[in-house]
């Protein structure tokens, strides 16, 4: 009966080291699958952060380059105001010119023409009073071929030489429109370099 009951034993311990070996195998197998179930949530709570961290500074980025585009607008919005009263001034200083100034220009565009073809003046309606002038009159005697129009060109400083068909504009508000297209730029980069 001792044999029997020794080898119930041996066979109980046997089951039992068995089944405690079966019980670490599978705690070790559930060990090893929790740290990597640890280690995957790890890894996609990095690739969250990484995520959220990435859009902010997109959207950081794309927000600076918005503030900057908005900055540089405006900044070129005011240059052009600012150019643009340039211009408005220079017209303004032309129309407001008196009867000297004026004669200069007009003595200027004659000289140029030359005094060998017969010219007509149509005056704009805001310098007419310079063609009834003193000056205007004692310079026209050096151009007997240059006869002044009775009509005026309404809401104009300046005049129109008329000759053989043709007008040359000298009204004052075009000739600062073609000056405007040729040097706005180069006037812009003076009158703004310190800013660079």
């Amino acid at each position: 009966m001792k044999d029997l009951q020794s080898l119930s034993e041996q066979i109980l311990n046997k089951t039992k080291a068995k089944g405690q070996s079966k019980l670490e195998d599978a705690e070790k197998i559930s060990v090893a699958k929790i740290e990597e179930s640890r280690l995957t949530l790890v890894e996609q709570q990095k690739a969250r952060k990484a995520a959220v961290l990435k859009k902010v500074a997109n959207d950081f980025d794309r927000e600076q380059q918005t503030l900057k585009n908005k900055e540089r607008n405006a900044v070129l919005k005011e240059k052009q105001v600012i150019l643009k009263s340039v211009f408005q001034q220079a017209l303004e200083k032309m129309t407001l010119w008196d009867e000297t100034h004026f004669a200069q220009f007009l003595n200027g565009v004659l000289a140029q023409a030359g005094d060998s073809k017969a010219y007509s003046i149509v005056p704009g309606a805001k310098s007419i009073a310079h063609f009834k002038g003193k000056e205007l009159q004692q310079l026209l005697v050096k151009y007997p071929a240059v006869k002044i129009s009775e009509e005026s060109i309404p809401n104009k400083a300046g005049f129109i030489l008329q000759e053989g068909g043709v007008d040359y504009n000298y009204c004052f508000d075009d000739l600062i429109e073609d000056v405007k297209n040729d040097f706005a730029a180069e006037l812009a980069t003076l009158a703004f370099q310190d800013e660079k």
